[in-house]
C-alpha cells in the first residue's frame, strides 16, 4: 500500500530531531502532484523550491534526498544506473545539473496519488505530523499551496484528524492498490515519459511571465529600466533581499553603535560601493525588522531609532546635503547625545570635517585633521577592531570612527551574489511555462549551475582588481545581472524557444545571442558589442582581451569535429558549441576560436586526470596571470599554503627577482658561485638605462635571513627580513613568476616597482644599523662571460692604500 512506502522512509534522527532532506522533498513533490505538474521534474527544479525554505532549515544539499529515496521505493530518477556516484553512494551534484537529470515519483505512486487529492493530502499531513515541528505546520503548507484536509488542528502529543496512531486502518481504506492506480493510469494514456494533466486548468501558462527577471533587467543600465541600481529602491523590493550578501562591516556598524561609549560612524567611499546598503542592513536590525523582508518605505534623510537603551541616528546620505547642512548635521551628531551613523562620499566627507573644527573652533590645525581623516581611510577593515578607525577629534566629543569601503573585497562579496542570483526562489516562476525546457534564460542559467562557475567568475574580477582597476559592488552586480540575461525579457525568450521547438533543438539562437560566457566578457556571438561597454565592468574587460591562442595542441582539438576531444561541456550548450566550432574551421573563424575559449574557460571541465595540468594551463593563460589561482586559494584558507620546500623554492624566485631589479645583472648571472646565496644592493644610477659592469655593494644579506609570512588583515603573502616586510601583491608575483620561467618583456608598472624600492630603503637602514664601522667594502662584476664575480676591498687610512681581500 501507499502509505506504507510514505511511513517506511528511512530519515536519520539526533537527538529526538529528524532530518528533513527526505521529507522536504517528499512534500514538494506531493505539491507538484496535487497542482497537477509534470511527474518527472529536472534536479535544478527540486533545488529551486528547497531552496525557498532555508529559512526554516538552512542550506539543504538537495542531491542526498534526491538519490536516497530511489532505495525507499518512492522515486525514480533517469538513467539512474548510469550516474556516478560518490563512496557515500550520492549522485554528483554538477552531473545531474550537466544531464539535465530528472526525478520523481514512479508511475504507480504518481497515480494514486494524482486520481485521489484526499488521500495526498493526508499524506501530506502525516509528513509534516513525524517529521517536522507543530509550528511549522502552516507556513509550510503555505509555502507549498497545499490546503488542509479538515479544519482540525494536529499537533504532536495528541491524535492527528484522521488518528494515525488509532485509526491507522480507516487510512488504509481510503487507498487504491498500487496495481490497480497503474493501470487507471495506462487506461488514460498516461506514460511514464508524459505528464498527468488533471483537469484544463493545468495546461501550461502561454502567457507566462516572471517577474524575476523583470528585475534582474533593472539592475543594470543598458536599457531603460535600471529602476533597482540604487540601495533606496531596493529597501522596497521583494527580490532583494535573497540577493543580498551583508557586508562583513554590517555586524561590526551594529555592535558598535549599540554597545560602549557614544560614537558618530562615518561610513565613506565612492558611489555604488555598498554604504547605503550597510545603513538599510543597520536600520532593519535596530528597528527589528525581518533581515529577508523589504521595507514599507524608503529610509529618511535622517531616521532616529531607539535601541538598547540608546537613541540612534542614521543619515542617510550626507553628500546630498548643502555645504552648510552638513556643518549643521556633524554639530548633532557631536553635539546631542546618543551615537551617530552617517554616510558620505569621501571628498564631502573631507571638506565638512575641515569647516565643522574651523568654525566651531574645535581643531586649529586643519593639516593635522586632513592628514589623520587620510589615514584613516587608508586603513583596511579589520574585524571589530575599532581602534585602528577611531580619530578624537578633541577632549569630551565623542570618538569619530571612520570606515573606508573602497577598502572592502568586493570581488568576494560580487562573487557570492552571482551564486544567489542563480539560486534565487524567482526561478520558480518559470515553473508552468509553455516553453520552460527551451527558454534561453534557464537554459543560460542551467549551464552556470555546475561547480568552478563561482571561482572563475572571482578570478576575472581579482585580475582586474590587483592591477589597479577597482569596481565598486554595483558595478559588479549590474554586469552580473546582464551576463545572467544578456538584457532579454520573457517575451522574447518565449519566441526563441518557439525556433528552437520548430528545429528540432538543432538551433538555439536564443541561447547564443544570450550566453553568460558572451555577455561576460562583452561580446554577441564572438563580435563586439558595443552597447555592453556601457557597463563599467565590461570597459575594463575589453582592455585586456581576454580568450587569446593557447597551446597548438589545445588549439588543434578546440575545432576538432570530435566531440570529445576537447573539453568536457554542460548538456545545455551541446547545440551551440557544435555550431561555433563548426564555423571556427573557416578561415574567417577567429571570432568563433575565441568564443569557443571564453566557453571553455567558464564552462570548460577536463575530460580525463591525464588532462587536468594542461587545462589548468589553460586557465592561466587565459586570465593572464599565472600566479592569480595559487593567490586566490591562499586569500581563501587565509595561510600561505605551501610546503617547506616550496616555501623554500618560492622565497629564492623572489630573491632572484630582487636581486636582478637591484643591481641590473640577472639571476643566472649570479649562478655557480657564492654570490646567489645573498642580496647585493649596489649603487647604479637611478635611470637605469645606462649597462654597469661594475657596481658597488652598499649592502648585502643571507638568503636564509629571509622568511615567508601570509597577512590576515591585508590577506597578501610578503617576504620579511626582520622589520621590513615586502607585501606581495598580484602583479608583484606575476613578474616575480614570469622572471623565474625566463620570459622576456614583462614589466612592472611605476606603483610596484615604487613598492621594490620602498624594501631596498627598509633593507639599506637596517644595514647602516648593524654597521661596525670596518674599513671594506665589495664590488661585483660581470667578466667577459657575464658571470658575477665578488671582490672586496680593505682601505688602509694610514698607509693610503687600497688592499684586495
Amino acid at each position: 500500500m501507499i502509505l506504507n512506502l510514505f511511513t517506511g522512509i528511512k530519515v536519520k534522527k539526533t537527538e529526538d530531531v529528524y532530518s528533513v532532506h527526505k521529507p522536504l522533498l517528499l512534500l514538494i513533490a506531493l505539491a507538484r502532484c496535487f497542482h497537477g505538474k509534470e511527474r518527472m521534474a529536472s534536479f535544478i527544479s527540486y533545488e529551486d523550491e528547497i531552496y525557498s525554505f532555508r529559512k526554516y532549515f538552512g542550506e539543504l544539499p538537495v542531491q542526498y534526498p534526491f538519490g536516497r529515496l530511489v532505495s525507499d521505493r518512492l522515486w525514480e530518477i533517469e538513467r539512474y544506473d548510469e550516474l556516478t556516484k560518490n563512496s557515500s553512494g550520492d549522485l554528483l551534484k554538477s552531473e545531474l545539473i550537466q544531464k539535465d537529470i530528472k526525478g520523481g515519483f514512479p508511475l504507480d505512486v504518481f497515480c494514486a496519488l494524482s486520481s485521489d487529492n484526499k488521500l495526498l493530502l493526508k499524506i501530506v499531513d502525516l509528513l509534516l505530523w513525524i517529521y517536522f515541528p507543530s509550528n511549522k505546520y502552516e507556513e509550510l503548507r503555505a509555502i507549498l499551496k497545499l490546503p488542509r484536509v479538515n479544519n482540525e488542528k494536529n499537533t504532536k502529543g495528541t491524535s492527528i484528524s484522521y488518528g494515525v496512531k488509532q485509526n491507522m486502518g480507516a487510512l488504509d481504506e481510503l487507498e487504491l492498490p498500487l496495481e490497480i492506480a497503474e493501470q487507471n493510469c495506462k487506461t488514460n494514456n498516461v506514460s511514464r515519459d508524459s505528464s498527468y494533466i488533471i483537469g484544463p486548468e493545468m495546461e501550461k501558462n502561454k502567457d507566462q511571465l516572471n517577474g524575476y527577471i523583470s528585475y534582474l533587467n533593472s539592475l543594470h543600465n543598458l536599457s531603460a529600466s535600471g529602476s533597482n541600481a540604487l540601495a533606496e529602491s531596493q529597501a522596497l523590493n521583494s527580490y532583494f533581499d535573497e540577493i543580498y550578501v551583508a557586508f562583513p562591516l554590517a555586524k561590526t556598524v551594529k555592535e558598535a553603535l549599540i554597545s560602549g561609549e557614544e560614537k558618530v560612524i562615518v561610513l565613506t567611499g565612492h558611489a555604488g560601493d555598498g554604504k547605503s546598503t550597510v545603513a538599510l542592513d543597520v536600520f532593519k536590525y535596530l528597528i527589528g525588522h525581518a533581515p529577508d523582508r523589504p521595507l514599507q518605505h524608503q529610509l529618511k534623510e535622517l531616521e532616529e531609532v531607539s535601541a538598547n537603551g540608546r537613541k540612534i541616528s542614521i543619515v542617510k546620505d550626507m553628500s546630498e546635503l548643502g555645504a552648510k547642512e552638513r556643518v549643521s548635521w556633524l554639530d548633532s551628531a557631536f553635539g546631542k547625545s546618543g551615537s551617530w551613523l552617517i554616510i558620505s562620499n569621501t571628498g564631502p566627507l573631507l571638506n565638512s570635517l575641515s569647516d565643522f573644527v574651523k568654525e566651531y573652533h574645535i581643531i586649529t590645525d586643519s593639516n593635522w585633521l586632513e592628514n589623520e581623516v587620510l589615514k584613516k581611510l587608508d586603513t583596511p577593515y579589520q574585524g571589530a577592531d575599532l581602534a585602528a578607525h577611531t580619530l578624537q577629534l578633541a577632549e569630551g566629543h565623542k570618538p569619530l570612527i571612520i570606515f573606508n569601503m573602497t577598502r572592502l573585497n568586493n570581488v568576494d562579496l560580487g562573487a557570492k551574489v552571482l551564486e544567489k542570483m542563480l539560486l534565487h526562489s524567482g526561478w520558480s516562476g518559470c515553473q508552468g511555462c509553455d516553453v520552460e525546457s527551451d527558454c534561453p534564460l534557464r537554459k543560460n542559467r542551467q549551464a552556470l549551475q555546475q561547480e568552478n562557475i563561482i571561482d572563475r567568475v572571482r578570478w576575472v574580477y581579482q585580475r582586474i582588481t590587483a592591477y589597479e582597476q577597482r569596481l565598486t559592488l554595483r558595478q559588479i552586480v549590474a554586469h552580473l545581472a546582464y551576463s545572467i540575461t544578456g538584457g532579454l525579457d520573457c517575451s522574447n525568450a518565449r519566441n526563441y524557444a518557439y525556433d528552437v521547438q520548430a528545429s528540432n533543438g538543432e538551433v538555439d539562437t536564443g541561447l547564443e545571442n544570450i550566453l553568460f560566457s558572451e555577455n561576460f566578457f562583452g561580446y554577441k556571438n564572438g563580435e563586439v558589442f558595443e552597447k555592453a561597454e556601457n557597463l563599467k565592468a565590461v570597459e575594463l574587460i575589453r582592455r585586456l582581451e581576454f580568450g587569446s591562442p593557447f597551446a597548438v595542441d589545445f588549439e588543434r582539438k578546440l575545432i576538432a569535429e570530435d566531440d570529445t576531444s576537447w573539453v568536457g561541456l554542460p548538456t545545455s550548450l551541446t547545440a551551440v558549441a557544435k555550431r561555433w566550432r563548426n564555423y571556427s574551421r573557416d578561415a574567417a573563424g577567429i571570432r568563433w576560436r575565441f568564443a569557443l575559449r571564453r566557453m571553455a574557460y567558464f564552462y570548460g571541465q577536463p575530460i580525463s586526470q591525464q588532462e587536468q595540468s594542461g587545462f589548468e594551463s589553460f586557465l592561466d593563460n587565459f586570465l593572464q596571470s599565472p600566479k592569480l589561482r595559487q593567490f586566490d586559494h591562499w586569500q581563501r584558507k587565509g595561510t600561505l599554503d605551501l610546503s617547506l620546500s616550496e616555501k623554500r623554492t618560492f622565497k629564492n624566485n623572489i630573491l632572484d627577482v630582487l636581486r636582478e631589479v637591484y643591481s641590473g645583472f640577472s639571476a643566472g648571472q649570479f649562478k655557480g658561485s657564492n654570490s646567489n646565496s645573498r642580496l647585493y644592493l649596489t649603487l647604479r644610477r637611478p635611470d637605469k638605462t645606462v649597462a654597469q659592469p661594475v657596481q658597488m655593494v652598499m649592502a648585502s644579506f643571507n638568503n636564509n635571513d629571509f622568511s615567508m609570512g601570509y597577512d590576515l588583515h591585508l590577506q597578501l603573502p610578503f617576504l620579511s627580513y626582520r622589520d621590513a616586510k615586502l607585501m606581495l601583491s598580484l602583479p608583484l608575483l606575476d613578474y616575480i613568476q614570469m622572471c623565474s620561467i625566463g620570459s622576456l618583456g614583462n614589466q612592472l608598472v611605476p606603483i610596484h616597482l615604487a613598492q621594490l624600492e620602498w624594501f631596498r630603503a627598509k633593507l639599506l637602514r637596517i644595514a647602516e644599523q648593524d654597521a661596525t664601522g670596518y674599513e671594506e667594502f665589495t664590488v661585483l662584476s660581470a667578466g667577459i662571460d657575464g658571470t658575477i664575480k665578488i671582490n672586496s676591498y680593505y682601505i688602509d687610512k694610514g698607509n693610503n692604500t687600497l688592499e684586495f681581500i
